[in-house]
């Protein structure tokens, strides 16, 4: 994508046109109520919007970008406006984890190579499956600021595609060989504003999300998480003892050639996944130029300085009183 702008009020807008296939204008219709009348009319006033909102000072006004929140929120314009100045805030906010996000520094070049997220493509639903292996993540190397930054990478990459703002994702978490260091890497601060983030600031749909084999250690943890969700996101997520158990509810073709059944070279995956994120180098560091009046929205995250309080999951454990 060329021309991208973090211009309020550039000279002039991108035309937009609907080219996906029938099944994505029939998800837009009857899961969205989207029309070509509703979807103008939208990014009109929300454009309108953002040029006279006085803590918004700089900000992509494309229309992808736009339809990200519109179709999240489905085409509530309110609330689709509560969750941009959210994202925008989160993101200075939180500049470790959502800020210079180059795929082509050398410790996240690093990350990458472990390839800890795979994208498997559409579902027969149209939906995004996104695999997250969490046993490929070297936390002997890094820490949860990388694994975060690994996450938005990969969202923020996805993000323009109009299949993944229409149909949403689908998440599966195996967490198969995760030891105690992987989950002690959280704090429960960071845990609670990631999931603030998620809940509130980033524009996906998430339609489910299954997580495999989830350890015993890591339940705390993922009770803390889930309570931070809304109601309607804790409704989406399962839990399955094994692969076996998940594959009962996935398409498992999609899955890799190292899961039975699975037909997708991971090899293959992980090259088309890092072409992926290069080529969209720029528009990742473009998001770095927009800016919002931060200190209007503090108040969203209850942020604490207190490592001697929340210094990773041992004192989570303590705090929960868990054995």
């Amino acid at each position: 994508m060329t021309g991208l702008s973090v211009e309020k009020c550039p000279d002039r807008y991108d035309e937009y046109s609907f080219t996906l296939p029938d099944l994505y204008q029939k998800l837009a219709r009857e899961d969205l109520e989207e029309t070509d009348q509703i979807r103008e009319q939208s990014l009109t006033q929300f454009r309108e919007w953002i040029a006279k909102n006085p803590f918004i000072r700089r900000c992509r006004t494309d229309s992808l970008f736009l339809l990200r929140f519109l179709r999240m929120r489905k085409f509530s314009l309110p609330r689709a406006q509560e969750t941009l100045e959210r994202y925008l805030a989160m993101r200075q906010t939180f500049p470790q984890w959502f800020q210079k996000l180059d795929p082509l520094d050398p410790v996240t070049e690093q990350v990458l190579s472990d390839h800890q997220f795979q994208n498997l493509g559409q579902d027969s639903r149209g939906r995004t499956v996104l695999m997250m292996k969490l046993k490929t993540f070297n936390v002997e190397k890094f820490n949860s600021i990388q694994q975060c930054r690994d996450l938005q990478l990969c969202i923020e990459t996805l993000a323009d595609e109009e299949r993944t703002q229409i149909g949403g994702y689908v998440a599966i978490l195996d967490y198969a060989d995760v030891t105690m260091r992987h989950i002690a890497a959280w704090s429960l601060t960071d845990v609670k504003n990631i999931m603030n983030c998620v809940n509130h600031s980033l524009p996906v749909r998430i339609r489910e999300i299954h997580a495999v084999g989830l350890p015993k250690i890591a339940v705390a943890i993922s009770e803390l998480a889930k309570a931070c969700l809304s109601q309607k996101l804790r409704d989406r997520i399962y839990c399955h003892k094994s692969m076996e158990d998940a594959k009962k509810h996935l398409e498992v073709k999609m899955l890799t050639t190292d899961y039975e059944g699975g037909t997708q070279d991971p090899k293959e995956l992980k090259r088309a996944y890092l072409e992926q994120v290069r080529a969209k180098r720029e528009e990742l560091l473009l998001l770095d130029q927009m800016e919002i009046d931060a200190e209007r929205y503090k108040s969203l995250w209850h942020l604490t300085t207190d490592d001697s309080i929340e210094s990773g999951v041992a004192g989570s454990f303590r705090k929960l009183n868990v054995d």
